[in-house]
């Protein structure tokens, strides 16, 4: 019906099941209307491709899981020890309060994602620029016509943010992580620049990781 927009709306739990089970065929969307590419969301970001074995898909996503999220690693294993002491020295005496403190919470979280994928402990204001990943979370859904009624106001700030993140990486000479993945994507699969494929995956770990993490505990 039109009121579906662009997307399947499924309301069984078993179709719900085998969508998610199985390779899906996916396209540039969001919320059953067209995404906003390039300028709010870049055009190879992970949930706009489809799936299956011999896909970009699945070469970008086992870099990034090996990258950044494999438990057996020692960096990893190392991180997951720091960071109770990051935590510490960060947020002295916490009281069961300061969880209201949603601009604190947001940013001790944006803190701890980033240390999580890089092994670097960001400063408050660098933390305070990453929680723009959870506060512009409204503009995510809206289509590009709701976009252009509100003068594209929502889209600048995506863009400025998406700016702002990757000069984060630069900051800290994080520039390698992303050229070392470039140089292992097969021919087929490779961005047109390194600076490409860092917008893509940084836009994933800043939409699923902190926007993603901070939505979950409700900050």
């Amino acid at each position: 019906w039109w009121w579906h927009g662009e997307g399947v709306w499924c309301w069984s739990y078993a179709d719900c099941q085998r969508i998610l089970k199985a390779d899906q065929i996916r396209k540039p969307a969001f919320g059953a209307f067209k995404a906003c590419v390039p300028d709010l969301f870049p055009k190879g970001l992970l949930i706009f491709l489809s799936g299956g074995a011999d896909t970009r898909w699945a070469a970008v996503r086992g870099l990034i899981h090996e990258m950044f999220l494999d438990n057996g690693t020692e960096a990893y294993a190392a991180r997951v020890a720091q960071l109770p002491q990051k935590l510490g020295e960060d947020w002295k005496s916490p009281k069961l309060a300061d969880l209201s403190d949603y601009d604190r919470v947001q940013k001790v979280v944006s803190k701890c994602i980033f240390f999580m994928m890089f092994g670097i402990w960001v400063t408050d204001e660098e933390a305070s620029m990453l929680t723009g990943w959870r506060t512009n979370a409204r503009y995510w859904i809206l289509p590009r016509f709701v976009q252009r009624l509100l003068f594209n106001i929502g889209i600048g700030k995506v863009k400025d943010l998406r700016v702002k993140t990757i000069r984060l990486v630069e900051r800290y000479n994080l520039q390698e992580v992303f050229v070392g993945m470039h140089d292992r994507l097969p021919a087929a699969y490779k961005t047109a620049d390194v600076v490409e494929l860092c917008d893509e995956i940084m836009f994933g770990i800043g939409f699923a990781g902190i926007g993603g993490g901070l939505a979950a505990g409700g900050g």
